[in-house]
């Protein structure tokens, strides 16, 4: 159910204009880390704080995660708009999807936003922290 819902979120970041814009280009979202040799800016997700996890045996119907999309860049406005089209796309997003035969409804909710920069190498970068329901149907 959590390696679908990655390729959700890099789909839906990907379709929007403002996002690619702002990210220079599209294929630049990246699960956990950025692979070394990719430039900035670049974007990465992860999946978090899993509740209510769904079993194989149908126990559970829907699930909690966290969604932690942390947007990279030289400068830091390029962050802040990168941030912006990133709750732009996914805030109140619903959207239906299958795995491993099984189709789930995950509806996302934007919660927080923090700065934060590395001193080495020198990157800032947004933190956009979202809910994400899944439900089986």
């Amino acid at each position: 159910m959590f390696q679908d819902i990655g390729k959700v979120i890099i789909t839906r970041l990907n379709a929007t204009s403002a996002f690619t814009t702002a990210n220079g280009g599209s294929n630049r979202v990246f699960p956990v880390i950025i692979p070394q040799g990719v430039t900035y800016p670049s974007t990465t997700f992860e999946i978090t704080n899993v509740s209510n996890f769904m079993s194989k045996g149908n126990s559970l119907k829907s699930c909690d995660v966290s969604i932690r999309i942390a947007c990279f860049a030289d400068v830091y406005l390029t962050t802040y708009s990168q941030a912006k089209a990133v709750v732009e796309a996914l805030d109140l997003y619903e959207v239906d999807y299958t795995e491993d035969g099984v189709t789930y409804t995950a509806k996302f909710r934007f919660e927080t936003l923090d700065d934060e920069y590395f001193k080495s190498p020198e990157k800032f970068y947004k933190n956009v922290i979202f809910n994400c329901l899944i439900i089986k149907n």
